[in-house]
């Protein structure tokens, strides 16, 4: 039988998924499903208050979804017996570690009337090997419970942290393929060893785990047969409930690399240099590339009284504010690791490969930091900035590449926010912020770049919003371009925009072949045509693994 290669479909502009999911099970099913998870868990662990169902509907999306009942398990054996029951009823569950999945679709699943399965309470850091730098965690341990418990005892390894701040599941973000910029940024490259309960309720482990005395399982990935970890992310498959996570050995000297350009084009250089620098392992983490748009968003809020309440915001407020700040309209920021001579020698030939083609190139480490906070004239008169201005640009990012998780990115929700954040680790949902993510891959050439901005910058003009691009080095070939669909919440009329904004955008680009690493739980109906090889695939695995369509209905389209 042939088939036609996949395609994305157009996508209609109210934001409304182009499925509903399973049939919701009947009252009396569904009744019966509480009882039994009700002795499972506890009353106090099965949620059905509208004040709780109301909470977990919010959204930074244009639209949440509203569950029908609240789980909370706290072990294994609980998720098992929660899957077995809601697939004795069918029920609909949708698994979640710690709901941070700020502009993708928070704690919502795809589709009103599914059970929430929050893992949260599953947060024990099962083992922490010091000799063999690896970690194992359940879904409710965030960055930053692992990075303050191994400070705590002392232990030289790193995590990687995403920008989605300390309370992100480590699992969470590894199961949806995230990614961070030190040289285990790639999530899933670092996991070793799987637990998994099945939507019948069956638990197994992958790799190795399957065998009782396998001593390899957390170091070897594979193990033998098969390699089925790749089945469970971005999946509907089953809910993984433990990972072995291998961690970065705290390196002996640590630098941030910082550049800028004043002028656009030289994005262009910029790129064919990062790549050079990368597939000849001068760089061994991410670069980011930064454009000046998304920088003033992690800085600031939207320039309300500059631009008499218009928006976008104008070339010529965004050049003022950006000059202000010292800040180029390309800027780049990668971390040298090793020996201080390792990075004395990466130092030299990152100076000579970028030297022609940026304004500004400096080279930060913590040394450098406590000589500026002892000498602050001097910095003034070098780099034309005060301490404070070096010290809130460049100390998150040096925290970042060296394992400390903040919350620094996570200003740029607050971008078109007409409220004030409230504290240091702020809820979006508390201040109405407006983000969907669009994060396509972009084959890391200079040619692939004008292309993608050719479609994108349009697109974001045409309805409003600012083209606040990132552009992150995933491996040496290819850049994941994260673009922010920042909005007001608080405005109905600029959340359909940006609603709208965000399909054309994956529309178009994807049309293009510029296809995005994951998606919102709104655009997962466009991932998996049935009707490709991959797809049907995809159907047959669904059906044998969950024949009673109960786990995560919708969740990238992937059913019977």
């Amino acid at each position: 039988m042939s088939t036609q290669p996949q395609q994305f479909s157009p996508v209609t502009s109210d934001f409304a998924p182009a499925i509903t999911g399973s049939t919701p099970a009947a009252e009396d099913g569904f009744q019966a499903a509480l009882a039994e998870w009700r002795a499972v868990l506890g009353p106090q662990h099965v949620l059905t208050d509208q004040a709780t169902l109301d909470d977990y509907a919010r959204s930074t999306l244009p639209r949440g979804t509203r569950p029908r009942a609240v789980l909370r398990p706290a072990s294994t054996d609980e998720v098992s017996r929660v899957a077995a029951i809601a697939n004795q009823y069918r029920v609909p569950i949708y698994p979640i570690s710690c709901g941070k999945n700020w502009g993708y679709g928070d704690r919502c699943a795809p589709t009103d009337g599914q059970v929430i399965v929050e893992l949260s309470r599953m947060n024990r850091i099962l083992e922490v090997n010091t000799e063999l730098a690896y970690a194992v965690v359940e879904p409710g341990v965030t960055q930053g419970q692992l990075y303050d418990f191994l400070q705590q005892h002392n232990i030289p390894l790193w995590i990687d942290p995403t920008g989605a701040g300390p309370t992100a599941s480590i699992l969470g973000n590894t199961v949806e393929r995230g990614y961070g910029i030190t040289p285990y940024g790639d999530h899933f490259a670092q996991i070793a060893g799987m637990e998994v309960v099945l939507p019948t309720g069956e638990v197994v482990q992958t790799g190795f785990g399957h065998y009782g005395n396998a001593k390899a399982w957390r170091v070897f990935p594979r193990g033998i047969g098969p390699y089925l970890d790749g089945l469970f992310t971005q999946s509907n498959f089953g809910i993984v409930t433990s990972i072995g996570v291998w961690l970065m050995p705290a390196s002996p000297h640590v630098e941030l690399c910082l550049f800028s350009a004043d002028q656009d084009q030289a994005v262009d250089e910029l790129v064919e240099r990062v790549r050079w620098l990368l597939l000849h392992r001068v760089l061994v983490g991410a670069v980011n590339l930064m454009h000046r748009n998304r920088i003033l968003t992690v800085l600031r809020q939207y320039p309300w009284e500059l631009m008499g309440g218009r928006t976008p915001m104008s070339e010529e407020v965004a050049q003022q504010l950006a000059r202000q700040r010292q800040i180029g309209t390309w800027n780049g920021v990668a971390a040298l690791y090793g020996t201080r001579r390792q990075v004395a020698a990466a130092r030299a030939e990152i100076r000579r490969v970028l030297k022609a083609s940026v304004d500004r190139l400096a080279f930060v480490s913590e040394g450098k930091l406590r000589l500026a906070r002892r000498i602050p004239w001097l910095v003034k008169l070098v780099t034309g900035m005060d301490v404070g201005q070096l010290l809130a640009a460049v100390e998150p990012a040096l925290g970042i590449v060296k394992g400390k998780p903040n919350a620094v990115s996570l200003n740029t929700c607050w971008w078109r926010s007409k409220r004030q954040p409230a504290n240091a680790l702020p809820d979006p949902h508390d201040h109405c912020c407006g983000v969907i993510w669009f994060s396509p891959v972009i084959p890391m050439t200079a040619g692939h770049l004008r292309e993608f901005r050719r479609l994108a910058e349009p697109i974001m003009a045409k309805y409003r919003f600012e083209c606040c691009i990132t552009l992150t080095a995933v491996n040496p070939r290819a850049f994941d371009c994260t673009l922010p669909v920042l909005y007001d919440a608080d405005d109905p009329e600029e959340a359909q925009r940006a609603a709208a904004c965000h399909q054309e955008l994956l529309s178009a680009c994807a049309a293009a072949g510029y296809l995005p690493y994951r998606v919102d739980i709104h655009s997962m109906p466009l991932v998996t045509s049935p009707s490709s090889s991959f797809g049907m695939l995809c159907r047959r695995l669904k059906s044998a693994l969950d024949p009673n369509r109960v786990l995560a209905p919708g969740r990238y389209v992937i059913k019977p």
